[in-house]
């Protein structure tokens, strides 16, 4: 893993001629560069006149990194439509149970009742996908949730067509159990909301995240929350023999993963499901 910082500015002549002198090479006008964490920390000073704010830090991950790790966050993804309604965000209310949610940092939705879309995208363009505004639910094609959730014991529930209020037949949406247990995050940033006093982690990625001592699940979700400002999600954990297969598949990329390490030598990966659930709504 290295340490990167993409920057985004306006370049004028004198600032290209002053990143030239340290083998930065951006090109004028509003583009960005990707600058390693050496040659940034010996500009970062220009950067921060520059810019106000400095780069966003985000790591890099060797190919090798990333097949190896036992379990992934995925951090990419295909995207099709949103819930609806969508004006002032009815579908908060018509979709989830509001009674520990709190609207000014977006934390405690629970999901009560099926997601309402327009349309899900046609057969085969977008096997796996999440919606707008909703990145810790996934949506899948039926056959693939047939092929490859179903023998793991994951779950399905059904997606209506807005306004309508009949199912998709082709597509359902994954039921992604919850772990409880909290990850050591004490690297990342945290934002405290001074409304509910409720706390979650900057979305960024800072480095590997740390691995689950307890997978519960093939595929499942964290319990802490990342976001920043009004939004607020869990982050989706993937094992590796699931994460290789959709790959496999061509239906993910590995691109689209963040791999774990462990933090020390008692992490002990839970047996995995295998089938002993009943899917419902199927």
């Amino acid at each position: 893993m290295i340490i990167k910082y993409h920057v985004a500015l306006d370049w004028n002549d004198s600032q290209i001629e002053k990143m030239n002198e340290f083998g930065v090479y951006p090109v004028k006008g509003y583009t960005a560069v990707q600058i390693d964490e050496e040659t940034y920390l010996k500009v970062k000073d220009y950067i921060y006149e520059w810019t106000g704010s400095g780069g966003i830090r985000y790591p890099e991950f060797s190919k090798a990194e990333q097949k190896e790790s036992p379990l992934s966050l995925k951090s990419g993804g295909h995207e099709h439509g949103y819930p609806m309604p969508d004006m002032d965000f009815g579908y908060k209310q018509l979709t989830y149970d509001l009674s520990d949610y709190c609207p000014n940092c977006g934390v405690g939705l629970k999901q009560k009742d099926a997601f309402r879309v327009k349309s899900v995208p046609p057969e085969g363009k977008k096997q796996i996908f999440s919606l707008g505004w909703i990145y810790d639910e996934l949506f899948v094609e039926r056959k693939i949730y047939n092929e490859v959730f179903e023998p793991l014991g994951i779950n399905c529930r059904e997606v209506l067509k807005y306004k309508k209020e009949n199912p998709f037949e082709e597509t359902v949406q994954l039921v992604l159990e919850q772990t409880q247990e909290k990850l050591n995050l004490v690297d990342y940033p945290t934002e405290t909301c001074h409304v509910c006093g409720k706390t979650k982690y900057q979305p960024m990625p800072q480095g590997f995240y740390p691995l689950y001592k307890n997978i519960i699940a093939p595929i499942f979700k964290s319990c802490d929350y990342f976001g920043s400002g009004a939004s607020a999600t869990n982050k989706i954990f993937i094992t590796k023999e699931l994460r290789e297969k959709l790959i496999e598949l061509k239906i993910e990329k590995s691109a689209w993963y963040i791999p774990t390490k462990a933090l020390d030598e008692t992490t002990n990966l839970k047996s995995l499901v295998t089938g002993d659930k009943k899917t419902e709504n199927k």
